[in-house]
């Protein structure tokens, strides 16, 4: 009864402690792992770097910092959290939520967000592996991007035939 009373006092202070931005849901959790590297062998080989894990009710939620100018998750983030998921999972480490949290953070402004993000299941991030593999043993040639603002910052615009000189 008294370690009862005692895990309740320190989860309420916990609470209480958090700040603003902090995502609702967890704020009775408990952090479960800050940056640490996992790793998995099988059914594909991937390494991850997680900078939060917080537990509660049995599943980790993970959390993702980012400093940058815009408050926006960008589909790495995404992919990045999801291998996250993945490595946790298949290791026997846990059960994890199948959304996670993205916290960006102006690089001059002192203020945080936190942005709830779903994360892309098991199937989807092999497929993006052995899709990357196949880039980079160039059996297959890479999709243009759908906006072209994104292909006016690609490395390789000079050589690309869709947008020939005329693209600023």
């Amino acid at each position: 009864m008294l370690l009862c009373l005692v895990r309740g006092v320190r989860r309420h202070a916990m609470c209480r402690t958090r700040p603003c931005w902090f995502p609702e849901e967890l704020r009775y959790a408990s952090l479960a792992y800050a940056e640490q590297t996992f790793t998995l062998d099988a059914p594909i080989k991937l390494i991850a770097r997680i900078d939060r894990a917080y537990r509660y009710k049995g599943k980790l939620t993970l959390m993702e910092y980012k400093i940058r100018r815009v408050e926006r998750v960008f589909m790495s983030d995404v992919i990045e959290l999801s291998v996250q998921k993945m490595i946790l999972e298949l290791a026997g480490r846990a059960m994890v939520n199948d959304h996670g949290f993205v916290v960006v953070e102006h690089p001059e402004i002192p203020r945080r967000r936190a942005i709830r993000v779903f994360l892309l299941n098991h199937k989807q991030i092999i497929e993006l592996y052995h899709h990357r593999m196949a880039l980079l043993r160039q059996t297959i040639s890479a999709d243009h991007a759908e906006s072209t603002s994104r292909c006016r910052r690609c490395e390789f615009l000079k050589e690309c035939k869709k947008y020939p000189e005329s693209t600023p």
